[in-house]
């Protein structure tokens, strides 16, 4: 029989823990070796681990003195052979009695290097069951069809889990080392071994139970996340080309697919992050700003969506602040320095950028002035600086003029010529206005 290195992360995972633990117990598969890794939990995970090693000589307990986000998987499997396979579960997800044997039957099978598997999606409050990741039927990746199949079996290269790995493909060198800040590292894990498997089969079957949390990696806002969306971007972009020679244009757009949806559940976590607001701007201008979101933007794919997520994304944030309802994403991304001095109250500096900016006759976009100026209009009259107000109002109306929106400027006119029938600016847009 065929001896398995099963692997399970734990951190404050005494709630969960005895249910993966009981799951790998039970396995109608028995020749295994298995790892728990208590990683510095503050909890009874390690007393939970220590009970479970005491009763069982297949487990070896591991320990953390500090939370550590990395992979230590690699220093287990050094000391076993290239005839053994691995194989990793998190600490609050279950595989079925018999995900080993019918993952081991499939790989003798198939002579295959990897063998994944179907998941259920299953809310961890409620146990409603959310959905399900399942082939209609297996799957068979050699030679060409990693390139022709490439969007149907990407999404289960994306995690560690679910999956039967032979301990040789994690043995061969990195096709290309990422440096990934933290989020993202199961699947450049899985995605290298993809790279070094000859044969890698995805079996039409659901054997493990994957539990949705909130308290998951996936819906906590890390610094790094903004950079982890692009990295992996550019991962896959490097394993077509290395694997498969090019990134042919359907698997192109499929992975401009797969980006959009990463950062719009990034941008979900981040406006849901306990941050500052000012923080989360920055942060909203990592991703805008980025040469991916860039080309994102336009490539020319779901045009729609894209608008309207980028649209509410920023009215969301920005909703604190009454100057910048309603703004455009590129008009907050191109006046980043006066949006930044808003969101942290600092109106004075704001409006002093703005001033400087026409003083030095800084060439700014059509399509923002008319923003620009009502802009400065609206912290002209929060600051009570009466002069700068009517400096903005000449300049806003003149401006109307020149776009030929006559009954607009006629319209912010209307007043002054009463307040201020003497001051000769007022005068000349009332000849150029013909009233």
């Amino acid at each position: 029989m065929s001896k398995i290195i099963i692997y399970t992360p734990a951190y404050n995972a005494e709630k969960t823990l005895r249910r993966a633990v009981d799951s790998i117990l039970n396995q109608t598969h028995k020749e295994f070796i298995y790892y728990l890794l208590d990683n510095a939990s503050t909890d009874g995970t390690y007393e939970i681990i220590k009970e479970y090693a005491k009763n069982d000589k297949r487990i070896i307990p591991l320990h953390n003195e500090i939370n550590w986000v990395g992979n230590g998987i690699y220093e287990v499997l050094k000391n076993y052979g290239k005839d053994c396979y691995f194989c990793a579960l998190d600490a609050d997800d279950e595989y079925t009695p018999n995900f080993l044997e019918k993952m081991l039957f499939f790989i003798k099978n198939e002579n295959l290097d990897i063998a994944a598997c179907g998941s259920d999606f299953v809310d961890m409050q409620t146990n409603k069951h959310l959905g399900m990741r399942l082939l209609k039927k297996n799957l068979i990746l050699d030679e060409e069809k990693f390139d022709r199949y490439f969007p149907t079996y990407h999404q289960f290269m994306r995690t560690i889990w679910g999956k039967v790995y032979s301990i040789s493909v994690l043995r061969r060198p990195e096709y290309k080392r990422y440096k990934q800040p933290g989020y993202g590292n199961d699947t450049l894990f899985a995605m290298n071994a993809f790279y070094n498997a000859n044969r890698v089969g995805i079996l039409s079957e659901s054997l493990h139970k994957y539990y949705v949390s909130p308290k998951s990696v996936s819906y906590q806002f890390d610094k790094n996340r903004t950079k982890s969306d692009r990295v992996l971007f550019d991962a896959a972009c490097d394993f077509l080309i290395s694997k498969c020679g090019a990134v042919s244009d359907e698997n192109l757009n499929y992975l401009w697919i797969v980006y959009f949806k990463a950062i719009k559940d990034t941008l979900n976590v981040l406006l849901n992050a306990q941050i500052s607001v000012s923080d989360k701007f920055e942060y909203l201008l990592d991703i805008f700003q980025s040469r991916h979101t860039q080309e994102l933007i336009k490539w020319p794919g779901a045009k729609a969506e894209k608008n309207r997520l980028f649209s509410q994304a920023a009215s969301r944030m920005l909703s604190s602040s009454p100057y910048l309802v309603g703004l455009e994403v590129e008009f907050l991304c191109y006046f980043k320095d006066i949006v930044f001095s808003i969101l942290q109250n600092d109106e004075e500096n704001a409006l002093s950028q703005i001033i400087e900016l026409i003083a030095e006759g800084t060439e700014i976009p059509d399509e923002y002035v008319e923003s620009l100026m009502l802009l400065a209009l609206n912290l002209s009259a929060k600051l009570e600086l009466h002069d700068y107000f009517i400096y903005f109002k000449k300049l806003q109306i003149s401006l109307l003029i020149e776009l030929s929106k006559t009954n607009e400027a006629i319209k912010e006119f209307a007043d002054w010529d009463e307040i201020l029938s003497d001051d000769i600016d007022f005068k000349n847009l009332k000849e150029r206005l013909g009233i």
